[in-house]
């Protein structure tokens, strides 16, 4: 492993508008069977909000007519050239319109623009954000491939969502280099960052932090390392050349292609290197590497929950962590349910009860029937077949079967068509003559599931014994040989079957609140700081509650959620 470190070039330094006029010639001066769609220099200036751009754009073979291009209002085109002639055009909202000449290989487009908002897209000096769904550059397609020359003044280091080329650092600012990765349009983040980085088994990573958690980056650097080492032999190779650790002032945590963009308060915080890193190191396998092909329902974040958050637990753990997607799904109000078909993005601690938990939860149970090593197979066969290219359910299931060599009709439909969860009780249990063999009824309310459920039988000399149950209809009935006289059972008893909890398996939290669509905001003696604040968390986790009511006003049948300093009266 090797380490590399942004490093001040020995050449007589140039202002940034220098470097910006000998980018564009460079970009002129590429082959065209070697140039990307867009060759483009762009200047930030963080401290006034604004950036400048310009942009040596090949055209497409055999073009002809006028042609769309799409450029974000609030930036403005100084001017659109081929040859060197000026062309005239007109904008209408984001299009950018004009007629190329006949035959003409490429346009220069020159665009500026002030971004100084606090939402993205933004250029501020704490951060700049350019997402890929903004047309920060004049857009030609979503295929369109990209060469990114980012311009930061002194004290500003860039990042983009492709391979990083070159990182040139002089007295006047720093010179960075990319080239945008295939299939989505770059999104671009800056900040007054302190980059550290080392090559890794090929891999470009880089921790670029705010001077406050810098001393993070090289513990950040050794466990993205681990990660990436772990998923690749798991999976299969990393689709990218890089992967960047980005701090940000935002309250996000936000993964993509080849980086994660995650907020600086939260960087020291235990939960970050223990699971939240390795769930984005994954999502460069699971919902990048592989994305999610638009309709077919959401798969990438419930596998990547599994096989992060929850495989890099403990088995104790592991049983906690089902139970806690149980308790959820039990406080998940019944007009807030979904089939996991259905889940697309988390806009509310309602759709992570179904998208992750209980996604997670059937990766559980399909890993428990298939086998580890069929399991395992399935998901390598699956990366293989679908890397950089989009796959849904029905490409999981397929792989899944090859790998397991068994059909899956019966299981998957079941836990992704069908919103709820079975509902389990026990009828009828007795033993027969011979003292070892339970006898007992097992039913399901409503239509019922195809499932296997683990039943533990403590006998009379302290042994525990597990049978697997296969139910198949409303109610199963089964004998069940013990080796020992059965003084008690459990079902389930280990949390493995995604369910509803029966009574006295649960107790109430604040979930079974936060989760209520109908829950309000009671404010207790909420005055002065402390109070501004309770109000301000409390916006937070009861987004949906609307105004709050003084606590005398509280209809003491509706669920609330009291903030201030006290108790109700």
């Amino acid at each position: 492993m090797t380490h590399f470190r942004s490093r001040p070039v020995r050449t007589p330094a140039a202002s940034l508008a220098a470097s910006l006029a000998a980018c564009g010639a460079l970009a002129g001066a590429l082959p065209p069977a070697a140039a990307p769609s867009h060759h483009i220099t762009l200047r930030l200036e963080p401290a006034e909000g604004r950036l400048e751009g310009v942009d040596h754009m090949a055209l497409p073979p055999g073009r002809r007519g006028p042609l769309a291009l799409q450029l974000m209002q609030g930036l403005q085109v100084q001017s659109v050239s081929a040859a060197g002639r000026a062309l005239p055009f007109t904008r209408e909202g984001d299009a950018l319109r004009l007629a190329p000449p006949a035959g003409a290989p490429s346009l220069e487009v020159r665009w500026s623009g002030r971004l100084a908002g606090q939402a993205p897209p933004r250029v501020a000096a704490e951060g700049t954000w350019l997402p890929g769904e903004a047309a920060w550059y004049p857009r030609l397609g979503e295929a369109d491939r990209v060469r990114v020359d980012v311009l930061t003044p002194p004290g500003q280091q860039a990042a983009l969502t492709g391979a990083l080329r070159e990182v040139d650092s002089t007295p006047a600012g720093t010179r960075t280099v990319f080239e945008a990765y295939a299939g989505e349009p770059p999104t671009l983040l800056a900040g007054p960052w302190q980059c550290e980085g080392r090559t890794h088994r090929g891999l470009r990573l880089r921790a670029c932090f705010h001077a406050e958690v810098a001393q993070l980056a090289g513990a950040y650097l050794d466990d993205a390392a681990r990660h990436l080492d772990r998923y690749a032999a798991q999976l299969g190779p990393y689709a990218y050349a890089g992967f960047d650790m980005l701090s940000g002032p935002d309250p996000v945590g936000l993964g993509y292609p080849g980086l994660t963009y995650v907020s600086r308060a939260i960087l020291p915080l235990p939960f970050m290197r223990a699971r939240s890193l390795p769930h984005e190191v994954l999502h460069g396998w699971w919902g990048n590497g592989v994305r999610v092909r638009p309709g077919s329902g959401n798969w990438a974040e419930a596998l990547t929950t599994y096989q992060s958050d929850y495989a890099l637990s403990g088995a104790e753990a592991q049983e906690r962590m089902r139970r806690e997607w149980l308790q959820d799904f039990a406080a998940l109000a019944p007009a807030a349910d979904m089939p996991l078909s259905a889940f697309v993005t988390k806009t509310h601690a309602r759709d992570q009860v179904v998208g992750y938990g209980k996604g997670a939860f059937v990766f559980h149970m399909l890993e428990r029937q298939l086998g580890q090593a069929a399991f395992d197979a399935g998901l390598k066969r699956f990366y293989a077949a679908h890397r950089l290219g989009d796959a849904g359910w029905r490409e999981l299931q397929s792989a899944f079967e090859s790998a397991g060599g068994q059909r899956l009709d019966g299981f998957f439909p079941q836990w992704l068509q069908r919103a709820s969860a079975p509902a389990l009780a026990l009828q009828g249990v007795d033993w027969r003559e011979d003292g070892v063999t339970l006898r007992l009824a097992q039913t399901q309310q409503g239509a019922p599931y195809a499932l296997r459920v683990p039943v533990e039988i403590t006998t009379g000399d302290g042994a525990r014994e597990t049978h697997l149950l296969a139910l198949e209809g409303a109610r199963t009935r089964a004998d069940i040989a013990t080796r020992a006289r059965p003084v008690a059972l459990q079902v389930d008893a280990h949390a493995d079957v995604f369910r509803r909890l029966a009574a006295g398996e649960r107790a109430a939290t604040l979930r079974d609140v936060l989760l209520l669509e109908s829950a309000r905001t009671v404010l207790v003696n909420a005055e002065g700081d402390a109070g501004a604040a309770a109000l301000a968390l409390a916006g937070q986790l009861v987004a949906q509650a609307g105004e709050p009511v003084a606590a005398g006003a509280w209809e003491r049948t509706q669920p609330a959620l009291a903030v201030g300093v006290g108790t109700p009266a």
